[in-house]
């Protein structure tokens, strides 16, 4: 039986909800991570592959080995929108430490408040993500799209992460291609197994920022990711 097909195992589950508690997933958001990562809406419906994947999503969440930098209570939509640039601010090498406590203490800088919960209103919350994003803008180049679209906004990261390898020389030219954006794509088609940005969706372009971000923080650290 392959592995798409084999059941998770009971250990597997048991590993998925003990992240899922380190994590500070509420029962709706971790319902929701499942059907967004594999389609099914309960672990025990999954097949071995899915859980691998599910398991490595949830490690990436507590930051790996670090997991003492998880925050629980970050699930709200202005929560989410945060950790999601904190992990691209650590993808493009501007922030050294990807854990919640290192983006909580930006937004303490930022805001003055030191946990998403203790923001005022949702403009503060606004008010947060634009100085995050604007961060990225001058330390990355990152150039947001105008539409706010999630995966405009995602393309936008990788883009800047590209540019930046070019700047470092970390990358080569692939197959004698004139437009560097069109050797992203080749690369990008490696992580995903897809030759088509429009065929990609946001689960794909998170595997491309994750593998870039390794590449790039090498690049910038003496091969060290």
């Amino acid at each position: 039986m392959s592995l798409s097909s084999q059941p998770a195992s009971t250990s597997m589950i048991a590993t998925i909800h003990t992240l899922k508690s380190r994590v500070g997933m509420d029962n709706d958001t971790y319902r929701d991570f499942l059907a967004r990562e594999t389609g099914k809406r309960s672990a025990k419906a999954l097949s071995t592959r899915e859980a691998v994947r599910v398991i490595e999503k949830l490690r990436d969440a507590t930051g790996g080995a670090a997991a003492s930098g998880a925050v629980a209570g970050l699930d709200s939509p202005i929560g989410g929108k945060l950790r999601a640039l904190w992990i691209a601010a650590y993808d493009l090498g501007v922030a050294r430490d990807r854990t919640d406590r290192a983006m909580l203490s930006f937004l303490q800088r930022q805001t003055g408040v030191s946990h998403t919960r203790f923001l005022r209103d949702a403009r503060s919350g606004t008010a947060a993500i634009e100085g995050l994003k604007a961060w990225l803008s001058r330390a990355a180049g990152v150039e947001w799209p105008d539409s706010g679209n999630v995966i405009a906004s995602k393309r936008a990261v990788i883009d800047a992460q590209w540019a930046r390898l070019i700047a470092l020389g970390a990358v080569k030219k692939i197959g004698g291609a004139v437009d560097p954006m069109n050797d992203l794509l080749g690369y990008a088609a490696r992580i995903t197994w897809l030759h088509d940005w429009n065929a990609m969706n946001e689960r794909h372009y998170d595997d491309v920022q994750k593998a870039l971000g390794g590449k790039l923080r090498a690049a910038l650290h003496g091969g060290r990711p």
